[in-house]
């Protein structure tokens, strides 16, 4: 069958074009009419006495020849551009500081500045009252917004728009902005592409019977009782034991009928490997156990954090302790992963389609390992286990208790394991140990709990030969290791899944899913999904007849998050399942192709089902044009084809390229001010807040004309949903110029604690920051100074804090106590990113203050602006003397007076984020001549003198991510203004920012 993409793609981009003039009705009128303040005076004054005046001051140093700091003067013409306005703005402010003329340079007299002052503050004023032409807009929808928009209509998780091009980003930093986000033929091209892609994803024959392929693998020593006599080696990771775990094949229970996929069991290969060596030989090979693989990277006894075994076969099933952390050489990792991991080869997965990995796990009744000897007991159990033998340990009361053991010397292995009942334990011994005068060495094993009755205890260490006694100590509630094994207990080890391919050189795995906590002491199902679209496939392996060609890895790992020791987790079993569907035919088909009573009046049903999926792509009832072209599609192809399904996709494909789906558009008709329709308020409500389409009750309330007397409870609707995530990393991530921490390159000599894994979730840390501040509504100043952090165990732990939660991977609110901690200007990803990896950088740190916390952005840098000095130039000479150096060259030192006083307080932390040991000279002096002493001084001043000028930039900042462009000049004043009117009372509450934008004309307005 054929496509309409295959049989008139030129046709179909004509069609979606000529659809578009009915939503994209801009009125063609002219600029001129708008209202526009008179100007008759105000050019001739400019003429006759304020440009003499810049001619005479000014244009020698900010003439067409020269323009310090970037400043050009002689283009003033006294209109009243947004160009010029701005232009103004600025000269306004030096003629009142009398920053300008320099001091050696001759000074105007008061009465010609008063002049010149009146005329530029009159012309700004004029500015403010400009009315400027609308026209509507129209914005391309960026690449997250698309992926979330066609994940949200289609059910596709897939992620297919990563096939586009990245967006551009605009002078604000935000990759939204209209002027940026341009259309080519190539990306039309594309966009056709990944909408066929995502029909096929999204729409089944329910004609037919699915295919599903389901497998389990249970794991435990001795499970297996009947292995296969063949010995499999594979050049990669360690085979577990045969008798270790089985395999087989499952019908899942669904509530359809399906096909179950039947996976292959007799093989015929080259065999690839027999020991070290490479073999070269047919041979046959038969059973799942050639099908499905189950290994182990790492040493069982080396690998985590090297608290003892990092795996162990128990009968129960495997017993995992958390991974050692991703350690980076040379910007790369170790190509075979980190240890300890479990991992399964597969020869078959499905190629398309959801897959579903299910693991029986539960958190391991496991001990704490001690740093100190249990005190001296009258309840004290001594067991006599010299030279290794069993003791029986008699418990009568429940409780916590300490093991510790005595050996004749120093143990003869790094490992001691004790076997308690059902349970096992092992520690890594790193000494000094204990040495008494008679040459004995106590050590201590384990905190942990037991029930009352009797149990065997095995304790080993090499040979045994030294061990002598064992000693069972209760532990006092109130006592130190009591209150340590009480938060070990409530610690939760995560689950993580990886899946990708197994290589020559190793494992090439990503991160299937979001891991996830297993609190549960008892096995519990845990289940993740991803689309299988997101992960390598071994088809160019499809024809090579070596044993080992062509397999799938699936990993599982216990997640470590801090340093702090964690349950192990047991893992019985692994079940996958693909494609996954809960529902047959799924649901996204089923609310594209609904239930009827139309369904057996085809013409009827396909305008039914066209229309109504036209609604939800356009964001808006499709006009009767529309919809007449959108049938006509359906109906040449259906005469053609008498296919239904088939020709009702193509209409969609049609409605998928449109430029009333790929576009948000603000339809206008002429260059007055109009309001949104409800329709248009809907999507650009849900885009802003969401970064995707409007759900149901947008569009209802929209449709029914309500949505504008809702807007306050609909703004905390949305903020409180968990899609307000999704504007969250887009707006904090682009506002506060986060990218910048993912690429720079990290000296892991200096910064080893900065791990790859530290450092994504440090990434993480302002989204969480902001969010908090909007969802509860905390004032602005938050954002410069805060008593708490938005923090998880690993960003707590690199912080140096240890609170009482135990929170894992989830970010919560913690109270710091560290005094120079708090708010986003101390917070590393911010710090590290303005950096270069080695050494803080002012300058960096600087000039992002002014743009982002502050909003008075420094001039670009001149052409040809010299770099800091370095190599014999720097030798000896401290950050402060080469800065001081560099200003004194030519072009630098005006614009380094506006950038340096905000970067030098951060010196104070170094290029990982962290507040330095050493004393560093932060002291300095701001443009407007307040002295600062440290970092903490500079944080106090923004808080409380500039406080106006934080919140405004977040406004402003916001503003421009929340309409998609640039603000004028009058809009920037009205927000300066209105927003101080507004909110400055209450502190600039968060929230209360969002709502005022929303409800002001900047949104409301086309």
């Amino acid at each position: 069958m054929h496509t309409m993409k295959q049989l008139h793609p030129q046709w179909i981009l004509i069609l979606a074009l000529f659809l578009s003039l009915g939503a994209l009705g801009f009125a063609q009128g002219d600029d001129a009419a708008t209202s526009q303040p008179d100007l008759g005076q105000l050019k001739s004054q400019f003429r006759e006495t304020v440009q003499p005046f810049l001619e005479t001051n000014c244009y020698r140093c900010h003439g067409e020849k020269k323009q310090k700091s970037g400043v050009r003067i002689d283009i003033l013409d006294g209109s009243l551009e947004d160009k010029q306005l701005f232009l103004l703005k600025h000269v306004l402010t030096q003629l009142k500081d009398e920053a300008m003329p320099p001091e050696d340079e001759r000074q105007p007299d008061a009465d010609e500045r008063k002049v010149v002052v009146d005329w530029v503050t009159q012309t700004l004023q004029a500015g403010e009252r400009k009315v400027r032409a609308k026209h509507g807009t129209v914005r391309r929808l960026t690449v997250e917004q698309y992926h979330n928009t066609l994940r949200d209509l289609l059910g596709v998780e897939d992620r297919l728009a990563d096939a586009l091009p990245a967006d551009g980003i605009s002078e604000e930093g935000f990759r939204n902005n209209q002027d940026t986000l341009l259309l080519t033929p190539q990306m039309m091209e594309t966009y056709f592409e990944i909408a066929e892609k995502a029909l096929d994803l999204c729409l089944v024959d329910d004609t037919k019977k699915p295919e599903i392929q389901s497998f389990r693998v249970e794991l435990g020593s001795g499970i297996n009782k009947q292995p296969v006599p063949e010995n499999v080696q594979l050049n990669g990771p360690a085979l577990l034991p045969k008798t270790n775990f089985q395999v087989r094949q499952l019908v899942p229970d669904k509530p359809f009928s399906f096909d179950p996929f039947a996976m292959q069991t007799r093989f015929r290969f080259i065999e690839g490997y027999r020991g070290n060596h490479t073999a070269r030989a047919w041979k046959e090979f038969e059973g799942l156990y050639h099908s499905v693989f189950a290994g182990m990277i790492g040493s069982h006894t080396k690998g985590g954090y090297n608290y003892g075994r990092s795996s162990h076969m128990d009968p129960e099933g495997l017993l995992l302790r958390p991974r050692a952390p991703e350690t980076e050489r040379n910007g790369s990792r170790p190509s075979r992963g980190p240890a300890p991991t479990f991992t399964m080869l597969m020869r078959e997965l499905p190629k398309s389609g959801v897959l579903q990995i299910t693991v029986e796990a539960a958190r391991y009744d496991d001990g704490l390992q001690p740093h100190t000897l249990a005190p001296e007991s009258e309840k004290r159990l001594s067991l006599d286990i010299t030279a290794g033998k069993e003791a029986a340990v008699e418990i009568s009361t429940a409780g916590v208790y300490q093991l510790d053991v005595v050996l004749d010397g120093p143990p003869r292995n790094d490992v001691m394991i004790a076997d308690i009942g059902k349970r096992t334990f092992s520690k890594r011994l790193k000494g000094p140990y204990a040495t008494k005068s008679d040459g004995k060495v106590s050590i201590p094993l384990l905190v942990a709990r037991f029930p009352i009755g009797t149990f065997d205890l095995k304790v080993s260490n090499g040979k045994g030969e030294n061990l002598r006694l064992a000693l069972m100590t209760p532990v006092a509630k109130e006592s130190e290791s009591s209150q340590q094994f009480a938060a070990f207990e409530k610690r939760a080890p995560h689950l993580s899944i990886h899946k990708g391919l197994r290589t020559d050189v190793g494992a090439r795995l990503s991160l299937f899913a979001k891991p996830k906590p297993v609190p549960s002491a008892t096995v519990e199902r845990y289940s993740f999904r991803a689309p299988a679209s997101g992960f390598a496939s071994p088809d160019t392996e499809e024809d090579n007849d070596n044993y080992l060609a062509g397999l799938h890895e699936i990993a599982i790992r216990s997640e470590p998050t801090d340093g702090r020791q964690i349950p192990r987790v047991l893992v019985s079993a692994i079940e996958f399942e693909g494609p996954y569907y809960e529902t047959w035919p799924p649901k996204a088909h089923r609310e594209i192709f609904i239930d009827s009573p139309h369904k057996n009046d085809q013409p009827a049903y396909a305008r039914e089902v066209i229309e109504r999926f036209a609604a939800r792509a356009f964001r808006r009832q499709a006009s009767d044009e529309e919809i007449a072209s959108l049938l006509a599609v359906w109906r040449e192809s259906y005469e053609r084809t008498q296919d239904f399904q088939r020709s009702v996709r193509n209409a969609l494909l049609v409605v998928l390229t449109s430029p009333q789906f790929l576009f948000l558009t603000e339809a206008s008709a002429g260059p007055e001010a109009e309001p949104l329709s409800p329709q248009e308020l809907a999507a650009k409500l849900s885009y802003f807040l969401w970064n995707t389409t409007p759900d149901e009750q947008l569009r209802t309330l929209a449709d029914s004309g309500k949505l504008r007397a809702a807007l306050s409870s609909e703004v905390d609707r949305l903020v409180a949903d968990e899609r307000f995530a999704q504007f969250a990393d887009e707006f904090v991530s682009q506002w506060l110029s986060l990218d910048k921490f993912d690429v720079v390159n990290i000296n892991h000599g200096k910064f080893p604690r900065l791990n790859r894994e530290t450092k994504r979730e440090l990434r993480k840390e302002p989204v969480h920051f902001v969010t908090h501040l909007l969802r509860t509504n905390l004032p602005v100043r938050n954002l410069i100074t805060s008593d708490f952090i938005a923090a998880n165990a690993v960003v707590e732990e690199y912080y140096g804090i240890r609170s009482q939660t135990e929170q894992g991977y989830a970010f919560v609110p913690v109270s710091h106590g560290i005094e120079n901690l708090g708010g986003v200007l101390t917070q590393a990803a911010v710090l590290s990113g303005l950096s270069d990896g080695s050494e803080s950088n002012p300058v960096k740190r600087g000039a992002w203050l002014a743009r982002k916390i502050i909003a008075e952005p420094p001039e670009p840098p001149p052409p040809n602006v010299p770099e800091l000095p370095d190599g014999k130039e720097a030798k000896g000479k401290t950050l402060r003397e080469r800065l001081e150096q560099h200003r004194n060259q030519e072009g630098c030192a005006q614009c380094h007076q506006k950038i340096d006083p905000w970067g030098v307080p951060f010196e104070q932390f170094d290029a990982g984020g962290l507040f330095k040991k050493e004393q560093v000279d932060a002291g300095t002096t701001l443009p407007d001549k307040t002295e600062i002493a440290h970092s903490n001084a500079l944080k106090k001043y923004l808080a409380n003198d500039r406080i106006d000028q934080v919140a405004f930039s977040f406004l402003k900042h916001l503003a421009s991510y929340a309409i998609g462009r640039s603000l004028t000049f009058n809009e920037i004043e009205y927000l300066k203004r209105e927003g101080r009117k507004v909110l400055a009372v209450d502190g600039y509450r968060m929230r209360d920012c969002v709502l005022f934008l929303i409800e002001s004309p900047l949104f409301l307005e086309k």
